[in-house]
């Protein structure tokens, strides 16, 4: 196996025994290496230890449960902390506030409604099938309260809505719909407008025939540059040395993981170790906790 293929198998494996105490030597037996070796290979290639990813995944899917209604003693307890207090240092360190607010305010949304409280960990979703008016009313609605200039959307949808005419996605909805979700991320990730206005031609040159030329005469030009870079961009060996569009290919990742469900089961498989081993890596070098949190619980249940 390549390191790839290693560093997947072991994240199957902790998946798998999250609810209880597991340690870097079994983790490294199982697949078949030195503690040493494969603690410095995880580390290189996930730019996390394996220690610190462990309990990672152990804080992010105790939330989930959390958010479900389970009692956070028992939520502790399930995931292996030796005591309360323990599990409540760890989720503070890692998330900023205690786990009885997220429970406490879980509860007054249950009983009093209001916005869905996953989005402390993820980012917030649209309707799965929202039509692409409603997507682009949203969208205008989320950049103007994020204080973004809005001038040229209609001008920048437009172009993205003639040169996307008539191409579906595999859901059966327009493409264009995908589009404006990675815009939308794009605003929740704290973009600014040129970049959010670019995410809706994040694979212009790979799903049309259109030209560079054409994109910086239709589109205004600090949106058309950062295209025309997005075309000779490759995540895996730039990186964050293009950190624009880094977070556009992010922010396309995660949508498509989000709809991966309409895929064939080996595509599913396929782009779920390629986000682990590609894409996982550079939301760590960005530090966004958001997008660590939901490509991670995404890609788990494809490759498991």
């Amino acid at each position: 196996m390549g390191k790839k293929e290693i560093i997947t198998e072991s994240l199957g494996y902790i998946e798998k025994n999250l609810k209880r105490k597991i340690n870097i030597e079994e983790v490294a037996d199982y697949v078949g290496y030195s503690k040493f070796y494969f603690s410095r290979m995880f580390k290189q290639e996930m730019n996390i230890s394996v220690m610190e990813y462990v309990k990672e995944r152990k804080i992010i899917c105790a939330s989930e449960s959390i958010l479900q209604g389970t009692k956070i003693l028992d939520v502790a307890i399930e995931y292996g902390w030796e005591s309360h207090s323990g599990f409540i240092k760890a989720f503070k360190s890692y998330y900023g506030f205690s786990p009885s607010l997220l429970y406490a305010m879980n509860l007054e949304i249950i009983h009093l409604g209001g916005s869905d409280m996953r989005s402390y960990t993820f980012y917030e979703k649209t309707d799965e099938h929202m039509s692409k008016e409603n997507l682009l009313e949203l969208l205008r609605k989320k950049m103007t309260e994020s204080k973004l200039d809005i001038t040229e959307l209609e001008t920048v949808y437009d172009f993205c809505q003639k040169l996307y005419a008539n191409r579906k996605r595999y859901s059966g909805d327009e493409y264009i719909t995908h589009l404006l979700n990675v815009s939308l991320l794009l605003v929740q990730m704290g973009a600014e407008e040129n970049i959010v206005y670019a995410g809706m031609f994040c694979d212009a040159f790979r799903k049309t025939d259109v030209s560079a030329d054409d994109i910086k005469k239709y589109l205004p030009k600090n949106v058309g540059e950062i295209i025309v870079r997005l075309r000779g961009y490759d995540i895996e060996k730039d990186g964050l040395e293009d950190e624009e569009c880094a977070i556009i290919k992010m922010a396309e990742r995660l949508h498509n993981m989000r709809t991966l469900e309409y895929m064939e089961e080996s595509e599913k498989k396929r782009r779920a170790k390629e986000t682990i081993s590609i894409f996982m890596p550079v939301a760590r070098k960005l530090k966004n906790e958001k997008i660590i949190n939901e490509l991670n619980s995404l890609s788990m249940k494809y490759v498991m």
